[in-house]
């Protein structure tokens, strides 16, 4: 059975095709509802966004600290999230928790974490995916979305370097979908820096694709203060 099947019949193998990768890294999955902007409408907001360069250089910059902070923990919750693993995860999932101290982040995270969820409980119903939900809510561990992508694509057998991929393709997706949706950039502009800053996205992931969670580090302050404005915007997006 691969990813492509629609029998969805517990207890079977999923094997993530090519096509079934697609289908995770698509903006549509899994619901299509969400536009995490990053800090970027707050940076907007605040005035520090006058130009593409500005622009150009706060994607290059969430994008080393998404590689140097996020992937990290993404790294470690993914070797931890298998069925019958140790407690790591709880650790994990306590640092990760503290980490994410902005009310609005949070809800977010924690939203898109619960839909995420869902989502693979529908299409992709094998045992290890169906109690997932169960082994966080035992293991007392909030369902962050961080969290809950890493150990769905280990549940799933992905490859940890291709769940790397379909993580920074959200990473660099996220922020140009928000920008596009909040007129700050024309649809042909986010292509065209899309695939500019494709070999500066795979630079970042060579350098810190062996990072664990005790080594995360975050680069990008003015981001956390821009984010921390989101509670008093009124925002133009879903998920800001």
């Amino acid at each position: 059975m691969t990813a492509d099947d629609s029998s969805g019949v517990p207890g079977e193998k999923i094997a993530v095709s090519p096509l079934g990768l697609l289908q995770l890294a698509d903006a549509n999955f899994p619901s299509g509802g969400f536009a995490f902007s990053n800090g970027l409408e707050g940076l907007a907001k605040l005035g520090h966004l006058q130009s593409l360069e500005d622009f150009r250089q706060y994607l290059h910059a969430a994008l080393d600290q998404a590689t140097s902070a996020d992937m990290a923990f993404f790294n470690s919750a993914y070797w931890a999230g298998g069925v019958g693993e140790g407690g790591e995860l709880e650790l994990i999932g306590e640092e990760w928790d503290a980490w994410v101290f902005l009310p609005t982040l949070r809800r977010a995270g924690l939203s898109q974490g619960q839909s995420w969820c869902r989502s693979m409980e529908e299409v992709y119903a094998t045992p290890a995916i169906v109690r997932m939900r169960a082994d966080f809510q035992f293991r007392k561990i909030p369902m962050h979305f961080l969290l809950v992508l890493a150990v769905s694509l280990r549940r799933l057998e992905l490859p940890l370097d291709q769940a790397q991929r379909v993580f920074l393709h959200m990473a660099l997706r996220d922020p140009l979908s928000a920008a596009v949706r909040l007129g700050l950039l024309g649809s042909l502009q986010a292509q065209k820096l899309h695939r500019e800053s494709l070999p500066i996205a795979e630079a970042f992931a060579r350098e810190h694709c062996d990072l664990r969670f005790d080594q995360a580090l975050r680069s990008a302050p003015m981001i956390e203060l821009a984010q921390a404005s989101h509670e008093n915007l009124y925002s133009k997006l879903f998920q800001s």
